[in-house]
């Protein structure tokens, strides 16, 4: 948008990750964030990790898609963990406290019985990355797109790794909590090494550019259309290799099918462009 808009300028403000953009965007700290359907729900029906939190609940706009956020659960490949189940009493690191990965991390382990049994580590996904590799650690976790999770590479690149299937019950305590969250089969192609040609079972969700619905629509439109332009789609991948997902998902209307879903509510701004691109919008 920078390189682009002869009048919109943005600064980067680095975030926790999906809570705190939501809950940054909802109190008008930021403009636009990266969310997803899931957590514009919680925020919306009041319920955790948003439980605590004060203030309007119909704050929060759509934009577009950033992505998908598959959930991986990553153990060694010798390590003999072959199941979710087989984490019980295994130290697993969750993610950084208030982060969406040790929220998520944390909800599937209770929603499989065992979340008291385990060690909770709260370590940056890097560091659990080389504790895995070292053997400091049994498992870590990151909702996160297919190969787009350096820590995942990182250990895969030291180690052979598995990604464990997220059993059925748990990703029912999912769909049961909230719309945004589907059943997905990740195939891995050649990305992770111990995973060739493999698959994994897991929940998954649609991420999402977010804004405040008093942002006003000239803004939001110039973000959206700078971000969404075919022409800008080398510039966003190479900046992140996640964008290739929500750039592709950007190609059909499906994704605003998935707002929908979180009961989300598109920008008008973002209405304005999507509506250019031939998209049923209303």
């Amino acid at each position: 948008m920078n390189k682009n808009s002869t009048w919109l300028q943005a600064t980067n403000r680095e975030s926790g990750g999906f809570i705190e953009g939501t809950r940054l965007c909802a109190r008008k700290r930021v403009q636009v964030a990266a969310a997803s359907g899931p957590y514009v729900d919680f925020w919306q029906r009041k319920i955790s990790p948003f439980d605590r939190d004060t203030g309007p609940r119909d704050q929060l706009r759509g934009i577009g898609p950033f992505g998908e956020a598959p959930l991986h659960i990553v153990v060694l490949k010798d390590s003999g963990i072959k199941t979710f189940m087989d984490l019980k009493g295994k130290r697993v690191n969750l993610g950084p406290k208030g982060s969406n990965s040790n929220w998520t991390i944390g909800f599937a382990l209770k929603a499989a019985g065992i979340l008291d049994t385990v060690r909770q580590d709260a370590l940056n996904w890097n560091d659990a990355a080389t504790y895995l590799v070292d053997h400091k650690l049994d498992a870590f976790g990151i909702p996160n797109s297919l190969g787009s999770s350096a820590a995942i590479l990182q250990a895969a690149y030291a180690a052979p790794i598995r990604v464990l299937d997220i059993p059925d019950v748990v990703i029912k305590a999912f769909l049961d909590y909230s719309p945004g969250y589907y059943k997905d089969v990740i195939q891995c192609g050649t990305v992770y090494k111990g995973m060739e040609n493999q698959s994994f079972t897991t929940v998954n969700y649609m991420a999402l550019l977010i804004t405040n619905k008093d942002v006003p629509d000239k803004i939001v439109y110039e973000v959206t259309r700078w971000t969404y332009d075919p022409k800008n789609h080398d510039l966003m991948v190479n900046i992140a290799t996640g964008w290739k997902i929500g750039l592709d998902l950007a190609k059909t209307d499906k994704f605003i099918g998935a707002m929908k879903n979180s009961k989300m509510k598109l920008h008008p701004g973002a209405a304005k462009y999507w509506k250019e691109r031939g998209y049923k919008v209303d």
